[in-house]
């Protein structure tokens, strides 16, 4: 169980840092507000497929990252580009809010 913790941990921290484009959601199990955003990520990975990556990071689990991004709240979203952050948002946000920050399929040709 260990191993499969650091596997996804060394895995998730790869995408983080060199992925081109990724939107990393930082959730906690027991969180009522990440518990709610369920269903608007799921909804955000079927629409943004093939353009945009994301990642989960439970906080409680993958402590390193925690740290390193500084998690301070859950739900906490965080948009990078190539390890880059780019914008950063803690709390329930909508649908329109996670497309509205992203990059469209044309900036994959960037």
């Amino acid at each position: 169980m260990k191993e499969k913790k650091v596997a996804r941990e060394e895995r998730n921290q790869e995408k983080l840092a060199n992925a081109d484009w990724v939107m990393a959601e930082f959730y906690a199990t027991w969180c009522p507000h990440c518990q709610r955003m369920k269903p608007v990520v799921e909804e955000f990975k079927k629409l943004m497929e093939g353009t945009i990556e994301v990642v989960e990071v439970d906080v409680d689990q993958e402590t390193a990252l925690t740290d390193f991004y500084t998690i301070e709240a859950t739900p906490t979203f965080i948009l990078l580009r190539k390890g880059q952050q780019l914008w950063r948002q803690s709390g329930e946000l909508t649908l329109d809010c996670l497309l509205y920050t992203s990059p469209s399929p044309r900036d994959k040709r960037q």
